[in-house]
């Protein structure tokens, strides 16, 4: 073997020598993905020159099975006159340390597992909605509710079984184990999750800035009901207003979000928190120009923040509480929510959201958008002219005052234009004609 041909990555690094720091690696190896440490060459893939005896293997050998307790593979490997060293260690199925501490790897660097991941780590193999609560029983479940989830389900598959049996649909999830809940039917249908789960919440506030906080909301109860809730207080935070489309004319409801993205926010919240973060909720903040959207936990390991924004495979950190909610119809494809909320924002002109980890959770943020302002639509006089009609009557000669080097003409021209559209309503001829604002828009400009 020639490690020139070889480079440092999350499978494989070198170390001149055996020294705690190389213990460090191979915990991470075990805690990853298994892999290769080369005692006897540095950093540029070069040998030095090392001798290596059975004494000293021996003896890396038992320090490597005394601090890890692992069982590593060791060879040699000769190249011309110099040898070095490979020991290698494969995927554990169990966590390992170093006296204590426990290390992964990222890339090809060795970093420490913060609390968060360590608590992963030690449930890797069972995902937390998975579980089952021991102290619960079937009691602590809204059968209603079960039964109007299986029944939306049957209806969107076209079927119609003679009975509807929402228990039985969820024990064919999953969500049922040995006659107990798992924590995500306690979270999906539990008659009252907090008594559990106390910080299974989700917190909304609108603020003017970091310091001055105008509204606190505070959601509680299952995860369908938090969903709904959630989209009602936001939409009551933000601002609606209407432009005129089409040919036609027609109004149009615009809010300052599209909120298909901002159920997509709250569902990607929702379904990719970290529930093993025992003591933090959801949180969303709703400012004058942006929202920002945090779930405790970071994202996944197997997937980065750059993959989210092209289409990418499905890690689902918890998978029962997924597929109750794709089943519910809240979850169209599984991994394609980050593409949809970046496709929702774009086509009603925002900038693309921002996705990035902060502290031990995961952010989105979304950002106001250059909207097409009214005056886009209208001219000045006519923008004017809706301003004085929603409070009175108006005239022509009323307009004209405020635009004296306006021909009456063109004056008569844009009012007759807004009448054509409904906007203003006419009444009288002549000089004694009138306008006023239709009251389909009233209160819209």
């Amino acid at each position: 073997m020639n490690p020139s041909k070889l480079k440092e990555s999350e499978t494989v690094e070198f170390k001149e020598s055996f020294k705690d720091d190389a213990l460090k690696t191979l915990c991470a190896f075990a805690n990853t993905n298994g892999g290769s440490l080369f005692i006897g060459v540095n950093d540029d893939s070069k040998l030095i020159g090392l001798r290596i005896t059975d004494k000293a293997e021996q003896k890396i050998v038992n320090k490597i099975e005394s601090v890890l307790r692992i069982q590593p593979a060791v060879l040699i490997h000769k190249d011309a006159k110099d040898e070095f060293l490979e020991i290698k260690v494969a995927k554990s199925k169990t966590p390992v340390d170093v006296r204590g501490r426990f290390y992964k790897r990222v890339g090809n660097t060795t970093r420490e597992i913060d609390r968060e991941g360590l608590i992963s780590l030690l449930l890797k193999d069972v995902p937390w909605d998975s579980q089952i609560r021991e102290d619960t029983s079937l009691g602590d479940l809204d059968p209603d509710l079960m039964n109007l989830v299986a029944k939306n389900y049957y209806n969107r598959q076209n079927e119609s079984p003679e009975k509807i049996d929402g228990l039985q649909f969820c024990q064919h999830l999953g969500l049922i184990k040995e006659g107990k809940p798992t924590n995500a039917a306690l979270v999906l249908f539990g008659i009252n999750p907090q008594h559990y789960f106390p910080f299974v919440k989700i917190r909304i506030g609108r603020f003017k800035d970091d310091a001055t906080i105008l509204a606190d909301h505070q959601l509680s109860g299952n995860l369908f009901k938090q969903l709904e809730e959630a989209e009602r207080t936001i939409k009551s935070l933000i601002n609606k207003r209407y432009i005129i489309t089409g040919e036609s004319f027609q109004r149009k409801e615009v809010w300052d979000y599209p909120i298909e993205a901002i159920r997509e926010a709250i569902l990607n919240a929702i379904t990719h928190r970290n529930y093993h973060i025992a003591t933090a909720e959801i949180q969303i903040k709703v400012y004058d120009d942006f929202i920002w959207f945090y779930n405790p936990g970071k994202l996944p390991e197997e997937i980065t923040i750059d993959q989210l924004k092209k289409p990418h495979s499905s890690i689902r950190r918890n998978p029962l509480i997924a597929e109750a909610f794709f089943r519910a119809g809240h979850i169209e494809q599984f991994g394609s929510g980050t593409l949809r909320m970046i496709k929702q924002l774009q086509e009603a002109g925002h900038p693309d959201p921002e996705f990035n980890e902060q502290g031990n959770g995961f952010v989105v943020s979304f950002y106001a958008s250059e909207r097409p302002e009214i005056d886009d639509l209208f001219n000045e006089r006519q923008i004017e002219a809706m301003n004085m009609a929603e409070l009175e009557e108006i005239q022509a000669s009323d307009l004209q005052e405020k635009f004296p080097e306006v021909s009456r003409k063109t004056i008569t021209r844009d009012l007759t234009d807004l009448v054509e559209k409904e906007i203003l309503t006419k009444t009288g001829k002549g000089k004694g004609t009138r306008y006023r604002m239709s009251k389909k828009f009233m209160g819209h400009f």
